[in-house]
């Protein structure tokens, strides 16, 4: 993810002493987990969107490297940038033993430059473990990084209101009388409701939902508005725009039911958001 600078980056909790063994597992079972959903996605969208290889592609917050490694045995010449090393060091392991050659990159993803532009940057579950800065740095350096009309391709998760749906079954219980809202009606309404539940935390935990998460693995959840504004702000035309419940990241045993029942057709109780963005001709 990262220069060998910290660019204010929240990445609580992620790089713990068994991060790079638990990731390294999840890889070599990643035909039957939920990295084969994103590996699907990516590729699907890569192959729809952009360019065929040899083309270039950078996977940004690559870990040990899932999408660099993956894309390189497609015959795409790759790139994985990182900043832990210990992960980085792991994906030239992986990639010897799977016989590819990506370049790998210790580097801050909010500070970082590449010898070459890029025809693609894929960018996996890293922005909800980002502060709102260090993602408007990281979009500006993707989109100084990218060729003209190159593509940013995204998947962020978990959402902005994932606590209300998703946390506890019961606790979007009194939102089911407006499930049948039209979404931009709901989505004031779980807004509302949101503030509501903030007041309990904060007579619960001296403190916000918000400041509740802060210091977790996902500290800064999305909404679609907001991530749409950070793309479009750094100067990307977004023509790719796609949400999933749980298709993406499938819910656990018995977790979401009633909101899967109820609000599954409401965009903002989706869980994860991807798409593609272009950068414009210049």
């Amino acid at each position: 993810m990262k220069e060998k600078t910290n660019h204010n980056c929240s990445l609580h909790g992620i790089y713990t002493p068994r991060y790079v063994e638990t990731q390294l597992e999840k890889f070599r079972n990643r035909h039957n987990n939920h990295f084969a959903n994103h590996i699907r996605l990516a590729k699907d969208l890569v192959a729809k969107y952009g360019l065929q290889p040899p083309a270039t592609l950078l996977d940004i917050g690559c870990s040990i490297g899932t999408f660099a490694l993956e894309f390189a045995l497609d015959g795409y010449k790759t790139i994985g940038l990182d900043l832990d090393p210990k992960s980085l060091e792991q994906g030239r392991t992986l990639a010897k033993e799977l016989g590819c050659n990506p370049e790998w990159i210790c580097a801050d993803a909010g500070n970082f430059g590449l010898k070459e532009n890029v025809d693609i940057v894929v960018c996996f579950d890293l922005l909800e473990h980002l502060d709102d800065s260090t993602i408007t740095s990281m979009l500006n350096r993707i989109h100084e990084n990218l060729k003209d009309n190159g593509i940013f391709v995204f998947h962020t998760f978990p959402t902005k209101y994932n606590h209300v749906f998703y946390k506890q079954n019961f606790i979007c219980v009194p939102l089911i009388p407006f499930g049948f809202f039209p979404p931009w009606i709901f989505s004031k309404i779980v807004a509302i409701y949101s503030l509501f539940l903030d007041l309990l935390y904060l007579l619960r935990y001296g403190k916000t939902y918000k400041k509740v998460i802060s210091k977790t693995v996902h500290p800064n959840p999305l909404s679609e508005n907001k991530l749409k504004g950070f793309l479009e702000e750094a100067g990307f035309e977004i023509f790719c725009f796609d949400r999933s419940l749980d298709l993406v990241n499938p819910l656990k045993p018995g977790q979401g039911v009633v909101a899967k029942k109820h609000f599954s057709k409401q965009p903002i109780a989706q869980r994860s958001l991807f798409g593609v963005a272009r950068k414009k001709h210049e």
